[in-house]
């Protein structure tokens, strides 16, 4: 049925009409958002509740600090700076890995890289994962995951438990659009997952529901023409497509306004990794575990409005993204993650967090075939950051508080840091290989192959 809705032309031919309204007015901050105001000691009588929904964005390949809600000069965020004023805002989140298939999988089951068993471009989430959609059909939720990056396909298992999981169907009455020339570009844009998301909010407005959109036009540096604010150079692409997914979002937050969910509903925005701008050299993702490619934003809006918005600054994760809404919704965390619900955090209670290490993890030679992996691993703490690379033993030190941007390794001045930050990542990959899940292993062909390739990555081939 909702398959029929997105796909019919007259929906977006009804749509189109409607989202130049609908895009004029969320350029207004809804200041304040049409929501009781409560304090954060009302999260403990959420679980309670049984009209609650979420709405889970991801919006692929955004850094925190191109966010105006983390103190970037440029209004990039409007919306998102208004969600986050009203609501609960992480700001040291990291990532567990710097490419999309090896960092979603991570996310959704709430285990590291190397638990997860998701580290090449050729591996799968097997049946055995325990996924949080899973664990809300059961408890009475409408599933339903949109999304338009191929790392996320239903064929790498990560459709486990939605009742609808679909790339949208592309609106061939298209605004004039920009992108930065990246080579191939995935067709469409995030306002295919806009306008499916709100055709499937209207339609289900009477049930529970968990919606999952997973935006995409930042990763392609695409974007409208009302969203180019900020000029025609390298970052600027990236700035203007931030802009146009927060107009999008703006969309989307209108719409559970005017259903009267807005006040029944958790929405939370994250992202899966960020991107580089020659910070350490290079251009793009998945080739680092420097910070601009982990650190990425974590932001809660709770079902009523907080009139100062919580600022955390404590370390998190985002394994830890959905023990946390499963423990708002009273719902059980599968044995065996890695992540923790944040909500003791939010409460104000510290213990277990404070001194806690973040870990990510890449696999070097993830994209290449029939070549020996070649893993690093990277360690934060409140002061420091290392880097490991586990076949060369070397060693990437910085000072977290003297060097936040991560530019001078001082691994051989601090030699007891590292010893006991190797002994952090040591005791960690034994925890948690000891209880990794399987990948399933999947052989790509070469449409498959040339559609990740046209998001950028170089997989499949004998070097990277």
């Amino acid at each position: 049925m909702f398959r029929r809705i997105i796909d019919s032309p007259r929906t977006y031919f009804i749509l189109a009409a409607l989202f130049f309204v609908i895009g004029v007015l969320v350029t207004v901050r809804i200041s304040p958002p049409p929501r009781d105001a409560g304090s954060i000691q009302d999260l403990e009588g959420l679980a309670a509740r049984d009209d609650l929904n979420v709405v889970f964005v991801l919006i692929d390949t955004l850094r925190a600090d191109h966010l105006s809600a983390y103190g970037y000069e440029r209004e990039t965020s409007p919306v998102i700076d208004e969600i986050a004023r009203y609501g609960v805002r992480f700001s040291q989140t990291t990532a567990q890995s710097s490419w999309t298939k090896a960092s979603m999988a991570s996310l959704w089951t709430g285990k590291h890289p190397a638990m997860s068993g998701v580290l090449r471009y050729g591996h799968g989430l097997g049946a055995e994962a325990e996924m949080p959609a899973e664990l809300l059909k059961e408890a009475g939720f409408v599933t339903a995951g949109l999304y338009r990056n191929g790392w996320v396909d239903a064929n790498f298992g990560f459709d486990q438990g939605f009742d609808v999981y679909i790339h949208p169907r592309m609106n061939e009455n298209r605004m004039e659009f920009q992108r930065r020339q990246l080579g191939a570009q995935v067709g469409g844009t995030d306002l295919d997952i806009t306008q499916a998301a709100i055709e499937f909010m209207r339609q289900y407005r009477h049930r529970r529901f968990m919606l999952y959109l997973h935006y995409m036009d930042v990763h392609q540096y695409a974007y409208d023409q009302n969203s180019a604010l900020f000029g025609t150079q390298y970052k600027d692409y990236y700035d203007n497509a931030i802009r146009w997914t927060d107009s999008n979002l703006g969309m989307v937050l209108q719409e559970l306004i005017d259903q009267d969910l807005f006040d029944k509903t958790i929405l939370v925005i994250a992202s899966d990794h960020g991107e580089e701008f020659r910070d350490h050299g290079r251009e793009g993702h998945a080739k680092t575990l420097y910070r601009e490619v982990v650190d990425t934003p974590l932001i809660f809006s709770l079902p009523f409005r907080l009139e100062e918005g919580l600022v955390i600054d404590t370390l998190v994760q985002n394994v830890d993204i959905w023990p946390t809404i499963l423990d708002l919704l009273g719902i059980e965390t599968p044995a065996g993650v890695t992540g923790r619900s944040l909500v003791p955090l939010m409460l104000g209670e510290q213990d277990g967090f404070k001194g806690r290490a973040m870990f990510s993890q890449l696999d070097g030679t993830w994209g290449q075939e029939d070549t020996e992996p070649a893993p690093f691993v990277a360690v934060t703490t409140e002061d420091w950051k290392m880097i490991r690379h586990l076949t060369t033993d070397r060693r990437e030190l910085f000072d977290r508080i003297a060097d936040p941007r991560e530019r001078t390794n001082v691994a051989q001045r601090e030699p007891e840091v590292v010893r006991v930050l190797d002994a952090q990542i040591d005791e960690h990959l034994a925890a948690v290989e000891e209880k990794g899940l399987q990948p399933v292993e999947f052989e790509m062909d070469e449409l498959r192959l040339n559609q990740l390739r046209a998001l950028g990555y170089n997989v499949g081939g004998k070097d990277n």
